[in-house]
C-alpha cells in the first residue's frame, strides 16, 4: 500500500523540477526580447533643442483635431515611431538620448499623458 504513495510523491517532485526549468527558460526569453525592444536611441545636440517644441506642437495638433497623429520630425533625425492618440496620450513610453558634446542628455516620454521629462 505504501508503493503507490511513493511513486506519486516521486512524480510530484519530478514535475516541480520541470516547472522551475520552464520558469527559467521563460525568464531568459523575456530578458532577451526586452533587450531587443528597448534599444537606446541617440540623437545630435541640435535635435535636443528642437525636439521638445516639435513634440509639444504635434501633441497639441492631435488634441485640437481629435485625430491620431504620428510624430514627424522636421530635421534629418529618424526618431522611433511616436503616435499621439486623440486626447494627446501616447501608448509607448521611451527614453531618447541626445549627444551634447562631452555628455549626453536623456528625454523620457512618459506613458499615458506623454509628458516629457528631461534628465
Amino acid at each position: 500500500m505504501d508503493a503507490p504513495f511513493r511513486s506519486q510523491a516521486g512524480r510530484q517532485s519530478h514535475r516541480s523540477g520541470f516547472a522551475l526549468l520552464e520558469l527559467l527558460v521563460a525568464l531568459a526569453v523575456l530578458s532577451i526580447l526586452t533587450t531587443l525592444v528597448l534599444q537606446e536611441t541617440r540623437f545630435t545636440s541640435e535635435a535636443f533643442f528642437r525636439f521638445p517644441s516639435q513634440y509639444t506642437r504635434i501633441k497639441s495638433e492631435a488634441i485640437l483635431t481629435g485625430e491620431t497623429t504620428d510624430y514627424e520630425d522636421e530635421t534629418e533625425q529618424s526618431y522611433p515611431a511616436i503616435r499621439f492618440q486623440e486626447n494627446g496620450t501616447i501608448n509607448q513610453a521611451r527614453t531618447l538620448t541626445f549627444d551634447r558634446g562631452s555628455h549626453t542628455q536623456d528625454v523620457v516620454l512618459e506613458l499615458g499623458p506623454g509628458t516629457l521629462v528631461i534628465r
